[in-house]
């Protein structure tokens, strides 16, 4: 088969394999980006060639008035979530490509995400640091499976991007976005999840804040995101919960994502919050 003839033939497995509400997807050829992060999975690239199938996972959920975790952390852990879909994807292009290899990355990737969505079609690179698509916004999780098959490339979007807007700038509020990038010192997200003493400083922006987990000030004021569709990934509209409290936390903490960073770091910042810093 052609390159062409390949790419057409997993387009077609993976949109049968994908479960309702996994519509928007891509192919990015591994040589097109400008590098690859430094982290364990790195090691299960392809020593040359090969492709990042990009898929988009939407998890807008609603409105929560007074939730405390970020938007994207309301749902059951979304690396299990996105786990069960990416596998039964590649189950099928196993059976279609014996001898090629498939590995599944939902997070802790060795792919610059942004760029590589950006590359396949699935949108812009925003001023946030977050990729913008058509469909969804921001409110999606990008993941990717990387394969030995040398797929066609099915982006860049031609879309202007940003332009002038600079509302995501203007609503962070400590400066952590620039026109030039992300301070991730005085990211207020970053803040949340920082394990160990913090400075006065920034227990004064948990504070502020009123966040356990997250931020999300600079996804809300981009105007891509205004009247995002509900998610039709059933698993990101169940079992959700807007409130992290003292009673509910270690129930919380083991089947939702922000678990991961361990509850000392969870009991921190809540109290920071109800106790004035």
């Amino acid at each position: 088969m052609t390159p062409g003839e390949i790419g057409e033939r997993v387009r077609r497995l993976v949109k049968e394999a994908a479960p309702p509400g996994v519509e928007q997807f891509g192919f990015c050829p591994l040589p097109a980006l400008s590098g690859f992060l430094e982290c364990r999975g790195k090691r299960l690239l392809p020593k040359e060639g090969g492709s990042a199938i990009l898929l988009l996972l939407p998890y807008q959920a609603g409105e929560f008035p007074g939730r405390n975790v970020a938007r994207y952390a309301l749902c059951n852990d979304y690396h299990r979530i996105a786990g069960d879909i990416l596998q039964g994807i590649i189950a099928p292009l196993k059976a279609a490509f014996p001898g090629e290899e498939f590995h599944p990355f939902a997070d802790s990737s060795p792919i610059p995400e942004v760029e590589a969505g950006a590359l396949a079609g699935l949108g812009f690179a925003g001023k946030n640091g977050q990729l913008v698509t058509p469909w969804y916004g921001s409110l999606a999780f990008l993941c990717e499976i990387v394969t030995t098959l040398d797929l066609p490339q099915t982006g860049p979007d031609r879309t202007a991007g940003c332009g002038d807007c600079r509302r995501c700038l203007a609503a962070c509020p400590t400066g952590a976005l620039s026109e030039t990038g992300l301070d991730k010192a005085k990211c207020r997200s970053h803040i949340t999840q920082k394990k160990g003493d913090l400075t006065p400083w920034e227990r004064e922006e948990i504070r502020k804040g009123g966040m356990v987990w997250g931020c999300d000030l600079c996804t809300a004021a981009c105007p891509h995101n205004r009247e995002t569709p509900l998610s039709a990934i059933p698993a990101m509209r169940e079992d959700l919960e807007p409130v992290l409290t003292e009673e509910n936390l270690s129930a919380l903490a083991a089947r939702k994502s922000y678990g991961w960073r361990g509850e000392k770091v969870l009991r921190r910042n809540l109290s920071i919050i109800n106790n004035g810093g």
